[in-house]
């Protein structure tokens, strides 16, 4: 009886066993998958980890060589036009002028990322700084010249040299962010927008600051100075980022996904928008009897806007991402739109007053730089999650076409916003032209909305 108890006890256990060990399975399956989710939580928090040395130094190198290739540029445009209108140009060679850098840009820009890859990025970033300098000391060169068709054929030629620096530069700069900063790209690009916004702080009152205190020469002599300070800082502090590759970029592939073109839409209005008022600015401020200096401070208005708002919105984008991006834009387009009707003032105001005029034009550039930075700086990492959701492979090669793509739409605006605002100048006038900009702007804005809306629908 003592030996069948114990028997059938000893068969209970058994069965009791594996029972318990289920139960320490489970529990341990329990406790594995605890362990599990609490790895991928501290995962998604080291997603985006603390920047390492080489990103601060790449950091670092592209916020000197962006500010001052950027600052170079606008610093010519609170005394260029004035000086051009001396030497017998009309407003619509000055609007060429400035307008065919972004034509040749926009030739270059997919030249440049197509072959990104190839070349390598540090390499062409820091080709396009030293061209950048060299451009500057060709400019000194060009105002010792006295026949107006001289001038303007020496300023033209210069711009297209310059152009090539921007190109390569601009370019580079894109692909860098997307490959050094995989997991922070549309933060990145703000910061780099804010780089943008900075030199436009830094350009625009300095040069009209220098022209007053040195004469033509004297803005030239200084940013040529410091942008090859800059080269050399970027000599040591930008690192090889990439292994070169015989394959070039994927332009090709890229321009037939049709969700590209709304996005390319955004970058050329931005770039349109900011350049119209690039020619124009300075002959209006002399209406209003304002000085080189004040033109400076003016264009200081919607640099500051976009600085302190282009990193807000890359933040936003990079937390929210497709989600926030297009409606973002499409709000940004409409602020633009507004802000050019205050810059006018619009003749549906009936504005007389120069006071009030510029008042209303310092409200209107301020709000243009908000409306600039929200439409713009979610279009490039949208760009690369639209090349992503259709097949294309996350590297350089993507990344470059992106940049090229992106920076040829933004040179393209940016050729016809100077060329169309000053021959819309010469025969509207200023505040009729803010006006058709303004309703532009808002045509443009309904006509994306309404494409994703159809896309959403078509899709759901």
């Amino acid at each position: 009886m003592d030996k069948a108890m114990e028997a059938n006890e000893g068969e209970t256990a058994m069965q009791r066993q594996p029972c318990l060990e289920e139960g320490k399975d489970e529990s341990r399956d329990t406790a594995v998958a605890m362990d599990t989710s609490d790895d991928e939580d501290e995962c998604d928090d080291e997603s985006k980890p603390a920047l390492t040395m080489p990103q601060i130094c790449t950091f670092i190198g592209l916020a000197i060589a962006l500010i001052m290739d950027n600052a170079s540029y606008y610093m010519k445009e609170p005394f260029f036009p004035v000086v051009a209108k001396k030497h017998g140009l009309t407003e619509s060679q000055i609007g060429i002028i400035f307008g065919i850098h972004f034509l040749v840009a926009l030739v270059f820009s997919p030249i440049v990322g197509k072959f990104l890859p190839v070349i390598g990025t540090r390499v062409t970033f820091l080709t396009g700084l030293f061209i950048g300098a060299l451009n500057n000391g060709m400019f000194i060169l060009i105002g010792r010249i006295q026949s107006g068709p001289g001038f303007f054929i020496a300023a033209l030629s210069t711009e297209c040299f310059g152009a090539v620096g921007s190109a390569a530069t601009d370019t580079a700069a894109l692909a860098i962010v997307a490959q050094v900063f995989p997991n922070n790209v549309a933060k990145m690009i703000g910061m780099v927008e804010t780089f943008s916004g900075i030199a436009c702080l830094v350009g625009h009152p300095i040069g009209g600051l220098l022209y007053e205190l040195g004469g033509y020469e004297l803005p030239f002599v200084a940013f040529m100075s410091i942008t090859l300070v800059c080269l050399a800082i970027n000599c040591l502090l930008l690192p090889s980022t990439e292994k070169t590759t015989s394959r070039s970029g994927s332009i090709r592939t890229m321009i037939k996904i049709l969700d590209v073109y709304p996005i390319v839409l955004f970058i050329f209005t931005v770039a349109f928008c900011d350049g119209v008022l690039q020619p124009i600015l300075a002959l209006y401020a002399e209406e209003l009897s304002l000085t080189a200096w004040h033109v400076g401070m003016l264009f200081l208005l919607q640099g500051i806007a976009y600085t302190v708002f282009a990193t807000m919105c890359g933040c936003l984008s990079d937390v929210n991402g497709s989600l926030i991006n297009r409606p973002m834009a499409l709000i940004g387009l409409l602020i633009v739109s507004i802000s050019f009707l205050l810059a006018g003032p619009s003749p549906i105001f009936s504005v007389t007053d120069d006071k009030v005029k510029i008042l209303l034009l310092m409200i209107g550039l301020t709000c243009m730089g908000l409306g600039l930075a929200m439409a713009y700086v979610p279009t490039y990492p949208e760009l690369i999650a639209v090349a992503f959701e259709n097949g294309m492979t996350n590297d350089l090669n993507t990344q470059g076409a992106a940049a090229g793509i992106t920076m040829s739409s933004f040179c393209l605006g940016s050729f016809i916003g100077p060329t169309v605002g000053s021959a819309l100048y010469q025969f509207l006038g200023f505040s009729y032209l803010t006006t058709v900009i303004s309703g532009f702007c808002l045509l443009l804005a309904f006509l994306i909305s309404t494409y994703y809306f159809i896309r959403s629908s078509a899709k759901t």
